[in-house]
C-alpha cells in the first residue's frame, strides 16, 4: 500500500476535474473517486452552511478511502481537502478546526492542477464563474505552500488529457 500513487485532480470549477478523474481512471483501468460534495449537493439541496460543510467533508473523506482501498498501485482522486479549505475560506472566511491535521494526513498526495482555460458551464452547483483564476493561483499558492507534488494541465479537453498523460510521466 505505500506505492500506492494518489493522483488528485485539482483546480478552480468547471476546469474538467471530474471528466478528466473519470477518463484517467478508465484509461489506466484503476479505482477513481468522482467528487462527493456534487452527490451531496445534489441529492440534498444546493444550500449549504459551515455546519453542512463539515458534513461534506466527512463524506468526501470515506469516499475517497473506498476508492483508495480498491487500488493496487494508483488510484485518481477528483479533489481532495485542499479544495475544501479553499471553499471553506472563500465562503465562510474561515475553516473547520480539524482540516489542517486532516490536510497534513494527504502528504501523499500528488496533484494534476487544472487550468482555467476552457470555457465556464454553467451549472445550479457551481458559483464562480468570474474567479476561477484566482481559485487556480490559490491552489497553486497552496500545493507549493505544502510543498507537494504537482503539474499544471492546459489545453482543451483532448489536449488536458494528453497533458495530463505527460504531466503524469514527470511523476514516475
Amino acid at each position: 500500500m505505500d506505492s500506492l500513487k494518489k493522483i488528485v485532480i485539482s483546480g478552480p470549477e468547471s476546469t474538467g476535474k471530474s471528466w478528466l478523474t473519470k477518463k484517467l481512471g478508465e484509461h489506466f483501468q484503476v479505482p477513481f473517486a468522482d467528487e462527493y460534495a456534487r452527490h451531496y449537493l445534489e441529492k440534498n439541496g444546493s444550500a449549504y452552511d459551515f455546519d453542512t460543510l463539515e458534513k461534506i467533508i466527512i463524506g468526501h473523506k470515506s469516499h475517497q478511502q473506498k476508492a483508495i482501498q480498491r487500488a493496487e498501485n494508483l488510484v485518481f482522486l477528483d479533489t481532495d481537502l485542499l479544495n475544501f479549505k479553499i471553499w471553506e475560506e472563500l465562503v465562510f472566511g474561515k475553516t473547520h478546526d480539524f482540516i489542517e491535521k486532516e490536510i497534513e494526513k494527504e502528504n501523499d498526495h500528488i496533484y494534476l492542477l487544472t487550468y482555467p482555460d476552457i470555457p465556464w458551464e454553467s451549472d445550479p452547483l457551481r458559483e464562480n464563474p468570474d474567479n476561477r483564476l484566482e481559485l487556480f493561483e490559490l491552489s497553486l499558492d497552496l500545493i507549493k505552500k505544502l510543498n507537494r507534488p504537482y503539474q499544471v494541465v492546459k489545453g482543451d479537453f483532448d489536449d488536458r488529457f494528453e497533458n495530463a498523460l505527460s504531466a503524469l510521466e514527470a511523476f514516475h
